[in-house]
């Protein structure tokens, strides 16, 4: 079986190689090559971050996709929420902790990005003397609603 899955690729490369040499003998361009741009175009990138494991992500048709940029300040607290949907966040810069609802926190650091489910009751907090920069993706957000859900500080969670 392997001989002949192996055997069944190779004459596929071989006709890719075939093509190529016939359309490069005829003069036909072979490779794609893609279009600069024009006009003023400036991206600008919020974010970049890498996660150790996959999460799967599905937009769905009727809500919006969000992408923020987010300045948390010295000592500041995004207070408890959820979101409607996954949300992606990247940390650009600085340190930043989040708990959860069982009041257990997870720091994250420059170049670290971690996804929040729409189940998962949060505060996002900046416990250090400096900025923390993030850029952040909301999935699932209702057209015309927020990304953010408030909720209460959970009992026995002293973390504001």
């Amino acid at each position: 079986m392997e001989r002949t899955h192996r055997n069944t690729r190779l004459r596929g490369v071989a006709a890719a190689v075939g093509a190529f040499a016939i359309a490069g003998s005829l003069g036909l361009a072979a490779v794609a090559v893609a279009t600069p741009s024009t006009g003023t175009v400036s991206p600008v990138i919020i974010g970049v971050g890498s996660m150790s494991k996959g999460m799967g992500f599905n937009a769905r048709p009727g809500t919006n996709t969000v992408v923020a940029d987010y300045t948390v300040g010295p000592n500041s607290s995004t207070g408890w929420h959820s979101h409607p949907g996954k949300t992606l966040v990247t940390v650009q810069s600085g340190t930043f902790t989040v708990y959860h609802d069982n009041c257990r926190a997870r720091t994250y650091g420059p170049g670290e990005a971690f996804v929040e489910l729409p189940s998962s009751v949060h505060v996002g907090r900046n416990e250090t003397d400096g900025t923390v920069k993030l850029g952040v993706v909301f999935f699932g957000v209702p057209i015309g609603g927020s990304p953010r859900i408030d909720h209460p500080q959970p009992e026995g969670c002293d973390v504001t």
